[in-house]
Formats: structure tokens, sequence, C-alpha cells
């Protein structure tokens, strides 16, 4: 389903959560595409009472637009979504408590603003899989209609898939196929998420830098468990230094699928960031694959698309497997003398790495070349206007730069 070891695309960069602690996991609504991070409130005792932040964040503009507390309900190491009667439904663990994990599994509307707990009238009937269940977790898969289950009990670990109804939304207790997870599958657990017949599996440790970073993914066969697992280390993102892997969800996009994987960085200021990218299911026409359409560049104060031509604007491919950050249009400039901002790309087009390339600018005195560089803020910027040689127009259609 997924070439991962591709090329990937961002969804997220750098999303500041509304808590301290890191991203635990991640679910994106398949009608809205609205993305839920959930994190620990905060270090100490919710790693302990279960206690979550659940934030709503815009796939358009990165920003958290709201959030939902849930008390006692477990680690957040997994979550899942369905929409159902035209809003958003959230799985997740559920208690009691063990050992700061959940032990069954529960539904809920996602409720902005509210907090909830083990006692609310908005939850489905808790439950796990085992009688003897000592952790439980859910994850969604709205290509093939499974609710998928990570559960641990004296014998080990087990993922356990069941089937819901694309009508109604309703999910069978009964399961439809229980493997054991696979032992040669090691390492610190991150998320899983099942597309079909395939299970993946996202491992990795936090680390200080991209060379030392352990993350992972494996696919493992629901028809053929037995089958060794195909483990590929992730690549992505190289420009962000602390890094640890954190949650796996599958995103539905007209004939396309998407497998977000999400990182949780560190940077200074308040929260923890979350970025998140994605491999996509998108075949390639001609060897370039689109990995994001065409958007419109959000410009600088002072900056205007030239008359009569198009919105500048930005995408990404992959050609030969090297990801590149397109862009097109012109736009006028207010006589720069010096470097400034043009204009700010979409969080999904974001590098974590600085790009350049060279684009035609006005001739001044032989000049007829400037830098544009697009930064890991989101930043586009211009290079090259000096007193000597004041900038007045743009243009971009030039523009082509290997994107990480």
């Amino acid at each position: 389903m997924f070439e991962l070891s591709g090329p990937w695309s961002r969804v997220l960069a750098d999303t500041r959560l509304h808590h301290g602690p890191a991203m635990q996991s991640l679910a994106v609504d398949p009608v809205t595409h609205e993305l839920y991070l959930v994190q620990l409130r905060d270090a100490g005792s919710a790693d302990e009472l279960g206690n979550l932040c659940v934030n709503r964040v815009s796939a358009t503009t990165g920003k958290v637009l709201d959030w939902m507390h849930l008390d006692g309900f477990g680690h957040g190491y997994q979550i899942g979504a369905q929409h159902i009667a035209g809003r958003t439904h959230l799985w997740s663990e559920a208690g009691p408590i063990r050992k700061g994990f959940g032990t069954r599994v529960t539904r809920f509307p996602y409720l902005p603003g509210r907090s909830i707990d083990m006692t609310s009238h908005v939850l489905t009937k808790p439950y796990s899989p085992a009688p003897d269940t000592l952790t439980c977790a859910p994850a969604v898969d709205p290509i093939g209609n499974w609710l998928t289950l990570r559960y641990r009990t004296p014998s080990g670990y087990f993922y356990s898939r069941h089937p819901i109804n694309p009508a109604s939304g309703k999910v069978s207790g009964t399961s439809a196929a229980t493997i054991a997870h696979p032992p040669s599958v090691v390492g610190t657990f991150q998320g899983f998420a099942t597309v079909g017949d395939l299970l993946y599996l996202y491992n990795g440790d936090p680390s200080d830098s991209f060379e030392d970073s352990n993350a992972r993914i494996s696919l493992v066969s629901w028809r053929d468990p037995g089958r060794t697992p195909v483990v590929t280390p992730v690549t992505a993102l190289p420009g962000l230094p602390v890094r640890e892997p954190e949650g796996l969800a599958v995103e539905p996009l007209g004939d396309r699928v998407r497998l977000l994987f999400g990182f949780s960085g560190d940077a200074p200021g308040p929260g923890r960031q979350a970025s998140v990218c994605a491999f996509t299911s998108d075949p390639s026409a001609q060897g370039v694959k689109v990995l994001a359409d065409w958007s419109n560049l959000t410009l600088a104060g002072g900056f205007e698309s030239h008359t009569g031509a198009r919105m500048p604007r930005a995408r990404l491919i992959s050609v030969g497997g090297l990801t590149q950050l397109q862009l097109r249009g012109s736009l006028s400039c207010p006589n720069l003398t010096g470097p400034a901002v043009v204009a700010s790309l979409a969080p999904w087009l974001t590098p974590s790495l600085p790009v350049r390339a060279a684009v035609p600018r006005n001739m001044s005195h032989g000049n007829a070349a400037c830098q544009v560089e697009a930064a890991p803020s989101g930043q586009l910027r211009v290079h090259g206007a000096s007193p000597a040689h004041p900038l007045s127009w743009i243009d971009l259609d030039s523009f082509t730069a290997a994107w990480k």
C-alpha cells in the first residue's frame, strides 16, 4: 500500500500543544480531516492517573483550535477517530488504570472545552478483548472499516480487529482475527494502524539528532502473520534536532490514502512541538508523484501578485524518489534593498531544513537573479537585494529545490 522507503510529505510543522508534555498519539477525522493529538496533561501525576488532553488541530493552519480533557483514561499512546452523524467520535483507552495505562477501550464524541471521566454518560460501554487484559488501546481503519485493538495479557501482546458497520458506525464485539505481536519487532512502541489486510507498527526511542534516530515502521500481514515483518527505517524530517516518534494514523483522501506518523520535538517555548508527516498511496504519473498539490502562498505585507498573473503558489512532488518543492507565480516588491520575508508556506509544505534556488528578478546593473529560501519556520525569504541593486519584482516559476 505505502512505499515506506520512498518520498514522504509533511502534514503539521512544529505545532505547539495546549499543555507541556509531548504528543503521545494522533488520529484524523476521515471527513473533516482535522487532526486530534493526545498528550498527558503533565509529566508527573497524569502519567499515573491517566489524565489526558486531546488537542483538535486544523490541517490547514496547523494551529490548535480547541481541546478536551479526559480524566482517568490512560497513557494516550493510541487513539482512533470516526465521523458519525456529522460529528467526530474518538476511541481511546479507558480505566481502570494499571501503571498509567488503560485496561479497556471506549468511544465518545469530541466535546471541545469539556472534561469527562469514566462516569460520563457520553461514553460507550468500556470493552476489553480478554478477561485478563492488562493494557488495551484502539486504532480505526477508515478504509477497510476495522477497529484494531492492541492489548496485553500475562501471555504477551496481541492485536485483534473488529468489523465496523460503515452505515451506523457500530463495532462488533467479536474479533474477526487475532494475532500475536511479532517477536522480531522490538524497541519502544509508539503506535499502530491497520489498512485493509496490513498492520503497521511504529517503534523508536527519543534521540537528540536525526543521525541517532532509530524510528522505524514494521509491516505485518493480517492474512499471513507468520511471515517475517518488513522493517523500514523512518528518514523523515532530517532537520528536526530533538525527536521522538509518536503516533500512527490512516487518512482517506478521495482515491488516495495517507499513512500519518508523528514526532514530538523540544524547541524553546511553551508546550512541546508536534510534527506530523505522511506516506501516500498516490501512483506516479510519468515518474512524477504529487505529494501535496498546489497551495497559494500567504504574501507578506507590501508584496502583491503581478497584475494578470496567477496567485503565487507551491507544491511538493517526487521525481525518481527525490522530493522537490516547486514554486510558481510572480510578484512585485516595494523596492527592496536587503533580505526580506516574501511569503509564508502552508504547514504541509514547510521543510525541516532550509532550501534555496535562484529565480529571475528585475534587471539592475547586470544583476538579473536573486536567491529565494524556504526556511523551517515556514517563511519564504528573498536574498540578493541591496541599495545598489533594489528589487522591484520576482518570478518564482523557475524555483525547484530538493526538500527535506
